[in-house]
């Protein structure tokens, strides 16, 4: 089983962070090898939505879905995979001060047994280090600019 925590700083309100990460179509923006995150059905957000995912790896693209699980305006989002590797992302938001956020990403996942689980969890070790770096980056750059631009609309 594979276990990976990381958290980052962004420096947006924890209103604005959750809401943006918690919008199903941001994720392909800044969720590393993510294709699509499509929803299933007419529910979009809270717990019991339902998405199907293509996630890019490399030499492996994995076909996933996965339902909310925990939901918890402004603190939780926890995503369990029901469909493809077993596995669950939970994200939190802390806030720091007024106008700054801790968000942390806990991944949990279990490959099935065997050679082909084995060559799967070489390809997921292999990725998932750089796979968080350009997530985290990625996401913290998008929180802070749409903040920032919604600071000036409101302003002018």
């Amino acid at each position: 089983m594979g276990h990976v925590t990381h958290s980052a700083i962004g420096n947006a309100p924890i209103e604005f962070a959750f809401t943006y990460v918690a919008d199903h179509e941001t994720v392909p923006r800044w969720m590393f090898g993510v294709k699509h995150f499509t929803p299933v059905g007419e529910q979009t957000s809270g717990v019991g939505a339902v998405f199907d995912t293509a996630l890019h790896l490399g030499p492996t693209t994995l076909h996933l879905r996965a339902e909310v699980t925990e939901w918890v305006e402004d603190s939780v989002v926890t995503l369990h995979a029901i469909k493809g590797i077993e596995g669950t992302v939970r994200w939190t938001f802390a806030p720091i001060d007024a106008t700054t956020t801790e968000i942390t990403a806990i991944i949990d996942y279990t490959v099935p047994g065997g050679l082909a689980g084995r060559a799967l969890d070489r390809i997921l070790q292999a990725f998932i280090g750089p796979a968080i770096r350009h997530t985290e980056k990625n996401l913290r750059q998008q929180i802070e600019v749409g903040y920032a631009e919604s600071i000036e609309r409101s302003a002018g």
